[in-house]
């Protein structure tokens, strides 16, 4: 009897938000490390009249995507090792199950 999708555990929805965040997250930490040690300051000072403001603003965009980066790797990854350990127990009940319903018509030893 097929399972219906929305009773699935859906790990590879869960293990695809896990990546996205792991991804937000290199993306902060990578905006912020040419912020703060490349050119890429000099770069927003020649484009923009107002450097410290167009400075504060990638440094406050990179603050939140690390910070939500790591907010969902955890959420992400909380929800997955649940999923996972839920699908091992189901797992050990179904195997016992079988192994009690195969030994529940067997004629006991004479």
């Amino acid at each position: 009897m097929p399972v219906s999708f929305s009773s699935q555990m859906r790990v590879g929805q869960r293990l695809a938000l896990t990546v996205f965040w792991t991804v937000i997250f290199v993306l902060g930490l990578g905006l912020g490390l040419l912020v703060g040690l490349s050119g890429l300051a000099d770069l927003v000072q020649r484009a923009s009249a107002s450097t410290t403001e167009a400075r504060t603003l990638v440094v406050a965009v990179s603050v939140a995507m690390t910070l939500s980066g790591l907010w969902g790797i955890a959420a992400s990854h909380r929800n997955l090792k649940h999923s996972v350990d839920l699908i091992a127990e189901v797992d050990r009940a179904r195997t016992e199950t079988i192994a009690l319903e195969s030994t529940r018509y067997a004629q006991p030893p004479k």
